[in-house]
């Protein structure tokens, strides 16, 4: 007699729980989307000792027909989908036909529910997978389903829970994701008889963000609006004031489901690159709205992890979406748009794959096209002097605005030096009248020998003199007050002190290192007219927002502030 037997009914569906649910959060998540997918506006939701003992979930949608109602607790049942090829065009929150199953193997699960064209409503009652009861009740229109006693008939898998507390946290986080992908749905959770979060279903994404965030994030965000082949992307991105240290403020849903995909966060990296600090993380929640063909999501029960079926495309129109908003923001109180941005947005996508244009490639004949807008932003200001030597002092209508001058100053040479660089310009040295000779480390001369391109396509012009030493001819034509020696040993210095693993890394800090040991500096006297030269340059300049290394290049105080800390 052989070994392989077939598994009964009730192990099957233990083991199928196993997969799909994993503690309490995975009940909620699954029986609120059937309420969504249902077509409900009104879900409420309530947990008792962090959904252990205790789960219901309540709402308005279209209801489950009588004949349906024994058939939704069986394995793979289904309305979603009749055939394997509809999962290719398959919207819905759900579509395998496991959650209820799995759900009602392992609880206690109580259905009431009823359809518009029903006169009753019918409850159905289900205990560890066999159905305890099947009758009729009054009922109004939608579903109400409660489940109690999670994992009952299973305590290995109880003991892997965490305290209530902690279950109810995974609980709320996910109940405030679904809130922010379904902004016309209004979602009302209670925890322990206390309402703790409630949506109102008024279609905009800043009520919850300012609700689950505060006023300070809610501040520093800007709308993405953007669309290309078919794929539109809606959301929020923070600008530089609210980088994070993690990615726990990064939220991606894909056609409203929350999804878990790493070539996406891989985009968004390169789209904040040189617009946060080294080791943050950009703020965003974002929606992807594209025919499901383009993707597969039947890639795991949870349906968190999904494959892209054209990789590079989703990445480019991501990363263009991420640039367009947020070179979209006010700077200075002006918030003209301009639309112009899509040879900027493509010069910074190739540089940053290692795939920029060369001069005699490209058709931007001076790059001051790129970098700069069509037209220079309207602003008039009232230069009321320097503060600390440092931060320039400007009053525009009923704000103060404070300029970094030299956070202002590196973001322009950064982007000049950057566009130079991407075409191998070799006509922005300054050539000095004695050359400097300079003595090195072996270290320093190795780190020369293997990146004396970078130097060249900088500005630098230097060659090996001896063994140990360098000469220095030329410096990069964008000098102001500094030592030409000087601002070659701190480039050299910063670089062969801070190493980074790829050479694309080395590339942009190289440029972004350059910018800064070029820039004024703080403590250091600025003219009127020097100032009026800097604040003109930033208003023509396509992203003047921050320095490459994240520092904000201005900060804005308002009057209605003022007047606060005075009253």
């Amino acid at each position: 007699m052989g070994n392989i037997v077939l598994l009964d009914d009730l192990t099957i569906n233990k083991i199928a729980a196993g997969e799909v649910i994993e503690r309490p959060a995975n009940v909620v998540k699954e029986l609120v989307e059937n309420s969504i997918d249902a077509g409900a506006k009104n879900i409420e939701i309530e947990i008792k000792k962090g959904g252990k003992s205790f789960i219901r979930i309540s709402d308005n949608g279209k209801g489950i027909s009588k004949d349906d109602m024994e058939l939704s607790v069986e394995r793979h049942a289904t309305s979603k989908i009749k055939k394997v090829e509809d999962l290719e065009n398959t919207y819905t929150m759900g579509f395998r036909g496991e959650a209820l199953a799995s759900i009602a193997a392992i609880s206690i699960l109580t259905i009431i529910s009823k359809t518009n064209e029903s006169l009753n409503g019918n409850k159905l009652i289900c205990e560890g997978g066999d159905i305890k009861e099947f009758n009729e009740c009054a009922s109004s229109k939608g579903t109400t389903i409660t489940v109690e006693n999670l994992f009952f008939n299973t305590p290995v898998r109880y003991k892997f829970l965490k305290q209530d507390s902690t279950e109810f946290r995974y609980i709320k986080d996910m109940v405030q994701k679904i809130a922010m992908a379904n902004l016309d749905v209004s979602i009302k959770l209670i925890n322990d008889g206390k309402a703790v979060f409630k949506s109102n279903g008024n279609g905009k994404l800043e009520d919850i963000i300012f609700q689950l965030y505060g006023k300070e994030i809610s501040q520093n965000l800007v709308n993405v609006n953007y669309e290309e082949d078919n794929i539109k992307i809606t959301g929020m991105v923070g600008n530089t004031l609210i980088a994070r240290d993690s990615r726990k403020d990064q939220i991606i849903f894909l056609n409203k489901r929350n999804i878990r995909n790493q070539l996406l966060l891989n985009s968004a990296d390169e789209a904040f690159k040189a617009g946060i600090g080294i080791g943050k993380y950009g703020f965003f929640i974002l929606n992807l709205e594209m025919s499901a063909n383009y993707y597969d999501v039947n890639v795991h029960p949870t349906k968190t992890e999904v494959r892209f079926k054209e990789e590079e495309k989703i990445y480019k129109i991501l990363y263009r979406a991420l640039k367009n908003a947020m070179l979209n923001r006010e700077f200075l109180g002006n918030n003209e748009i301009d639309n112009n941005k899509d040879e900027y947005i493509k010069s910074e996508y190739n540089f940053s794959t290692n795939s920029f244009i060369k001069e005699e490639e490209s058709k931007v004949e001076d790059n001051q096209e790129i970098i700069n807008r069509d037209f220079r932003r309207n602003v008039n200001y009232k230069y009321l002097g320097i503060s600390f030597r440092t931060f320039i002092t400007a009053e525009i209508d009923n704000d103060i605005y404070l300029i970094d001058q030299h956070a202002a100053h590196e973001r322009l040479l950064y982007e000049q030096i950057k566009a130079n660089y991407k075409q191998t310009k070799t006509n922005n040295t300054q050539m000095l009248l004695i050359p400097d000779i300079v003595n090195l480390t072996n270290k320093e001369i190795q780190f020369i020998k293997e990146h004396i391109e970078f130097f060249n396509n900088t500005g630098f012009d230097i060659e090996l003199f001896g063994d140990n030493s360098v000469k220095v001819m030329g410096v990069p034509d964008i000098s102001y007050k500094y030592s030409s020696k000087n601002i070659f040993l701190d480039i050299l210095d910063e670089m062969v002190n801070n190493e980074r693993s790829t050479i694309k890394d080395v590339e942009e800090r190289f440029i972004a290192t350059v910018a800064c040991k070029a820039a004024v500096k703080a403590n250091m006297d600025l003219k009127k007219e020097e100032v009026d030269w800097l604040i003109n340059d930033l208003l023509i300049l396509k992203n003047p927002y921050t320095c490459p290394h994240g520092r904000p290049t201005t900060i804005k105080i308002s009057k209605e502030e003022l007047v606060k800390k005075f009253s």
